[in-house]
């Protein structure tokens, strides 16, 4: 009787996710707000919404499904008892990195040593710890003027550059370093949501200058990474919905908008908390950012297993 109620449950979601995510969403939008030091990654208020009610109902048929079964107990019960469970494992993140760089007559411009690489992915390790453990499959050195100069939000050149270069499924994190010089950000990501409606734009593309040691001293330890692959794992800004909304989370603060450097004590929203300055998903320098909250950690976990199929 257990497994028959177990196994309508198991049917029960599975048929609320596949109806659920069969609603295609494509919410990159690119708003000219952010500077120079700003992430591309700004969904309109409207694509929040859609984005969050999808999101609330996978949860509600998650928590269904986790409930237990009504039936009463059978006396008889074979199933030997339940040990408590262990700390969670992490769960594991193949990353394919794509090194677009250029060819000058100063020499190569980008290019990135696969040294340098491995370092920032042991600092992107450091910082999700616990939660995910990315694993460095491969790592594509792409000698292409164009795409390292002139690939954007949503322009021909990155189109191109993704079809010819991106690999695996949503579960894989494909990573493109380039210059963005033709660009007013330093970085943007594709949120889970995004994958059913434009695979092949799934990923994130970086200037190489805020990677580890790459020339900008307020953006030199790699935090950047950490930033971009929080919206990856489906975060916004902690300044995203302003003091009115928030970022949708009880446990990051209400924030008018992005802090620049290590502002102490911060309060953009009167009557609230402090601003989230040592938050990853501000714009705060690297030094200064340093921690996700409980909730965030919770809701990439979710958005993971319910968009990526990456489960710890």
């Amino acid at each position: 009787m257990r497994s028959n109620v177990l196994s309508t449950l198991f049917t029960l979601i599975t048929i609320t996710v596949t109806s659920v995510l069969s609603v295609p969403f494509n919410v990159t939008t690119i708003h000219p707000r952010a500077s120079q030091l700003g992430c591309g990654s700004n969904p309109s208020p409207s694509e929040v919404r859609a984005m969050e009610s999808q999101f609330r109902e996978l949860l509600r048929a998650d928590e269904e499904a986790r409930m237990p079964p009504t039936d009463p107990p059978i006396p008889d019960d074979p199933d030997p008892p339940t040990p408590p469970p262990g700390p969670p494992k992490p769960a594991s993140v193949n990353v394919v990195w794509h090194n677009v760089y250029a060819s000058t007559q100063a020499g190569n411009v980008g290019w990135l040593s696969d040294d340098l690489i491995n370092k920032q992915m042991a600092q992107l390790n450091r910082d999700y710890r616990g939660l995910f453990a990315f694993k460095l499959t491969k790592i594509n050195h792409v000698l292409n003027n164009i795409w390292h100069d002139k690939a954007d939000t949503g322009n021909a050149e990155e189109a191109a550059m993704k079809k010819a270069l991106r690999v695996g499924g949503p579960e894989t994190l494909n990573i493109y370093s380039i210059s963005m010089k033709s660009s007013s950000f330093i970085g943007y990501s594709s949120f889970p949501q995004d994958y059913n409606g434009n695979k092949v734009n799934d990923g994130i593309i970086i200037t190489y200058t805020v990677l580890m040691n790459g020339g900008r001293p307020e953006y030199s330890l790699g935090r950047t990474l950490t930033h971009e692959v929080g919206h990856w794992t489906g975060l916004f800004h902690v300044f995203q919905g302003g003091c009115a909304d928030g970022d949708g989370l009880s446990d990051t603060a209400p924030q008018a908008g992005p802090n620049f450097g290590c502002p102490t004590f911060a309060d953009s929203c009167p009557g609230g908390r402090v601003d989230n300055i040592h938050n990853y998903m501000d714009y705060t320098n690297d030094a200064c950012r340093t921690q996700f909250t409980k909730q965030q950690k919770a809701r990439m976990s979710d958005m993971c297993r319910f968009y990526r199929n990456i489960y710890p």
